[in-house]
């Protein structure tokens, strides 16, 4: 049993249809659960459905988060999806793994690095994580494979093993990637060592741009019988054919081979982050001390202030100890203490020894002088 338990599943492509949500409600009877997602938050209680087929029956994206460990991350990847030449690179045992579907080259990809109650930090703000994730399967579906090599290098620690082959683009920040490097924890550091291998990514064309390119290539026949299954099938075709069109418009990502072990990388990662500390704690050492010269030179002034005209620093040692406050007891020592140092002690105590006569009742003052040391 856990202590808390976030379940969430998202159809992205296509809104599932009657049998899939029958399916669904079957699953879990306090789950909220419709056409486009299906939500159960758990407190002292478990999640039983049946996860692999539930994607395959029409969710594409699937988070569960608890606190005992678990951060599991699953997308339905469809039959041509441009990443599916290259998933065998980025797999990694359990961690990273690929259930192929019984028909077809599609599939569920799987992220669940081991973990227990003491391997992570509480998360917060669970409920956007599905959200945030959708865009991670479209990257790959079109072949851009950096959430995988990311996952690849964070849930692997053989520092022989060799890194999998560097996709482009890594020097490129992304907010889905960012959630992603948050959620399993991924220092920054070894993203950013990673990336010092990666090539940049090429200008994307947008969408009104690659149809129309795409449109410019086929013959009337053709164009026609697209247009005709868009209209039979208008929640599942004309995802397929965009998939199809940006997938003949895609280049490989891949710079080479990956030929850096874990184990550099991470070494690499480390040395960055202590430079970084390092550069931070001289940085806020260099402020420290121009603060305390600025202190010293204005605690100079000051001195000098009161030696030059000694009455002054007087009259406001009294104007304090009339307002009858403790705080204003506190400046009057602070000034006396001041009149101490810019004049000597002498001048001071005599200040001391009239108010003492003269206020012998006020025990809240007095006891001010003496944390003065008066």
């Amino acid at each position: 049993m856990s202590e808390y338990q976030w379940v969430e599943f998202r159809a992205v492509d296509a809104p599932l249809d009657d049998k899939a949500l029958a399916f669904m409600r079957r699953q879990s009877t306090r789950a909220e659960i419709d056409r486009w997602k299906f939500v159960n938050e758990y407190n002292f209680g478990d999640f039983h459905g049946k996860t692999l087929e539930m994607m395959r029956r029409g969710y594409d994206v699937h988070v569960h988060y608890a606190n005992f460990g678990l951060r599991h991350l699953s997308f339905r990847i469809p039959h041509g999806a441009a990443c599916l030449d290259q998933l065998d690179s980025y797999l990694l045992g359990d961690e990273i793994r690929w259930k192929p579907d019984a028909k077809g080259a599609g599939g569920v990809l799987t992220l669940e690095p081991d973990g227990d109650a003491g391997t992570w930090d509480w998360l917060g703000d669970v409920e956007s994580l599905a959200s945030a994730f959708i865009p991670l399967r479209d990257m790959l579906v079109a072949g851009d494979m950096r959430p995988l090599y990311i996952a690849h290098i964070a849930f692997l620690y053989e520092d022989d093993a060799l890194e999998p082959p560097v996709p482009a683009g890594l020097r490129k920040t992304h907010p889905a990637l960012q959630r992603l490097c948050e959620f399993y924890e991924i220092p920054p550091d070894l993203i950013t060592v990673a990336a010092e291998s990666s090539v940049d990514l090429k200008p994307e064309e947008t969408v009104d741009a690659l149809i129309a390119s795409w449109l410019k290539m086929q013959s009337k026949a053709d164009a026609l019988s697209a247009l005709e299954k868009c209209l039979h099938e208008p929640h599942q075709y004309p995802l397929r054919l965009l998939r199809r069109i940006r997938l003949e418009a895609t280049e490989s990502g891949v710079t080479c081979p990956g030929n850096r072990t874990i184990g550099e990388l991470r070494s690499r990662a480390q040395q960055m982050a202590a430079e970084r500390k390092r550069k931070k704690k001289a940085t806020a050492e260099r402020k420290d001390a121009r603060r305390k010269a600025k202190a010293d030179r204005e605690h100079q002034e000051k001195l000098a202030a009161i030696a030059a005209n000694p009455g002054k620093s007087l009259k406001r040692i009294d104007a304090a100890v009339a307002e009858k406050t403790k705080p204003a007891y506190v400046r009057a020592a602070a000034e006396l203490a001041l009149l101490a140092e810019a004049c000597g002690m002498p001048t001071a105590i005599a200040k001391v020894r009239s108010i003492r006569r003269e206020f012998r009742y006020r025990t809240a003052l007095l006891s001010e002088l003496k944390k003065a040391g008066f």
